[in-house]
């Protein structure tokens, strides 16, 4: 009488399992699109300023937004989750050059859509 009764009470725990699990990937997911979403507001104002520094031009605040948002809108919905962490640091990588370099540095070959708002 053991055998089924004991298989009565642990029934339910595999099912517990995969839902703790899927859970846990579902957070951990959000949390990293999250990160990588707060990281290319970062990428995308540094990019502005560097953008507006090699343009010789004080931008407007409305300029700097929009530059900003035409930056993520890129990076997080053209993207794709796969290559937004590497797009942002790539742009890291440019922001630090001279403008010279910067430009030609703003190419992402692996996913070009994620810097479909580079103008130059």
């Amino acid at each position: 009488m053991q055998g089924p009764m004991r298989h009565a009470r642990t029934a339910g725990r595999p099912m517990f399992a995969v839902a703790a699990l899927w859970l846990t990937a579902s957070l951990i997911g959000s949390c990293g699109e999250a990160m990588d979403n707060f990281n290319s507001q970062i990428a995308c104002q540094d990019y502005s300023a560097k953008k507006f520094d090699c343009e010789n031009r004080t931008p407007t605040g409305d300029e700097t937004d929009a530059s900003v948002s035409a930056c993520r809108n890129s990076i997080e919905d053209n993207c794709g989750n796969e290559h937004q962490a590497a797009a942002n640091d790539k742009i890291a990588e440019c922001v630090d050059k001279g403008c010279a370099d910067f430009w030609a540095c703003m190419v992402f070959e692996a996913a070009p859509e994620c810097f479909g708002f580079v103008s130059q």
